[in-house]
C-alpha cells in the first residue's frame, strides 16, 4: 500500500504554514514531513502551491 499522502497534502501543508506564519516551508522540511512520500509527488504539491500563489497574488520570497 502506498503513502496516505498526496500532492494535495503537501499543498495544504504549505498553504496553512504560509497563512499562519507568512513563511513557506523549504524542500528539506517537506522531505522530512512527508518522508514516506515519493519526491515527485512532493514536487507536484509544491508546483500546485506556487501556481495558486500566482493566481491569488501571494508573494513568495525567491
Amino acid at each position: 500500500m502506498g503513502s496516505p499522502w498526496s500532492k494535495w497534502s503537501v499543498f495544504e501543508y504549505m498553504r496553512h504554514r504560509f497563512m499562519h506564519t507568512g513563511s513557506v516551508p523549504d524542500r528539506h522540511e517537506l522531505l522530512m514531513e512527508f518522508s514516506d512520500m515519493d519526491t515527485s509527488e512532493i514536487d507536484e504539491g509544491v508546483r500546485e502551491f506556487e501556481h495558486a500563489m500566482k493566481i491569488g497574488g501571494g508573494k513568495i520570497a525567491q
